[in-house]
């Protein structure tokens, strides 16, 4: 099951992605699949098995799109038509589930070392830390 987890996950990811070609040459799906490992880990057991059971049901592609095919056995274009038909769901369930899983996936790719590079999240932080919003302001009782 957790193979299953990990080659979907990535395939969504990459889906996601897929218009900059630096995700898919230097985010591997082992790098990705302990961060995000970490991150459904992190959360109540109920939120981890619901989001569980939402990446089973947005992995298999059902007709008309495809023949109940896997979402990382899929080309590009059927993973798009299909995430797309998630997002663009009347059902408020659909998306929202589809919008958890976004987040979770974005969130755990952003926690990547070459990721925080490539971003230069690394250059903002330094910037921030001479702000006084960061700092702790000291008051006293009066």
């Amino acid at each position: 099951m957790e193979l299953f987890i990990k080659k979907n996950s990535y395939a969504i990811l990459t889906t996601l992605f897929n218009d900059d070609s630096y995700w898919i040459e230097n985010v591997s799906m082992d790098e990705f699949w302990i961060e995000f490992k970490k991150t459904l880990d992190s959360l109540p057991t109920i939120n981890r098995l619901g989001l569980i059971f939402a990446l089973i049901l947005i992995s298999i592609i059902p007709p008309p799109y495809s023949f109940f095919s896997l979402m990382c056995n899929s080309n590009l274009t059927l993973r798009k038509k299909w995430l797309n038909s998630w997002e663009q769901s009347k059902w408020l369930w659909k998306k929202s589930l589809f919008l958890g899983i976004r987040i979770l996936m974005i969130g755990s790719a952003l926690q990547l070392p070459q990721t925080m590079i490539h971003t230069n999240y690394h250059e903002f932080l330094s910037e921030r830390k001479n702000y006084s919003c960061l700092k702790v302001r000291q008051t006293t009782d009066e």
